[in-house]
């Protein structure tokens, strides 16, 4: 079992508690689980994570991608950084609606000297639909 994930979760439930910048639209966010790159999180859909249809923002849910994986990243018992993105990308496979319970699974893939891959799959807690998928592609040799 990974040492510092339970640090990352208590890191990531303070920040997204705290922060004025935009990661403070993650607020909702709940940690599920959190080992050695791996972190899942759970939240329920509100209005202010709608676009204009009423539906989960697609901006929103490359948000999740990137800020999740992040965190799954800096799980790693041998990464001390939370690197730089350098490639990320969405697909967006269903709506979530509001009062949906959304739950986002980010994973690292592989961690190499200066490059780390990791995958993110958000999904509908209640009927375990697909809503997005996601790849995150992060510089780590700093």
């Amino acid at each position: 079992m990974c040492n510092k994930a339970p640090k990352i979760a208590a890191l990531f439930t303070k920040t997204v508690a705290t922060t004025n910048c935009f990661d403070h639209n993650l607020r909702k966010l709940k940690v599920v689980c959190c080992t050695s790159g791996k972190l899942v999180t759970e939240f329920e859909v509100g209005p202010e994570h709608l676009n204009q249809r009423g539906t989960l923002h697609g901006g929103f849910i490359a948000h999740l991608v990137d800020a999740v994986s992040t965190y799954a990243l800096t799980a790693n018992d041998n990464v001390e950084t939370r690197g730089v993105s350098i490639d990320l990308s969405v697909s967006y496979l269903n709506a979530a609606r509001q009062g949906d319970n959304v739950e986002v699974e980010a994973i690292t893939r592989k961690v190499g000297k200066k490059i780390a891959f990791l995958d993110v799959e958000i999904r509908n807690k209640s009927t375990n639909e697909v809503i997005a998928t996601g790849r995150h592609t992060k510089y780590v040799g700093v």
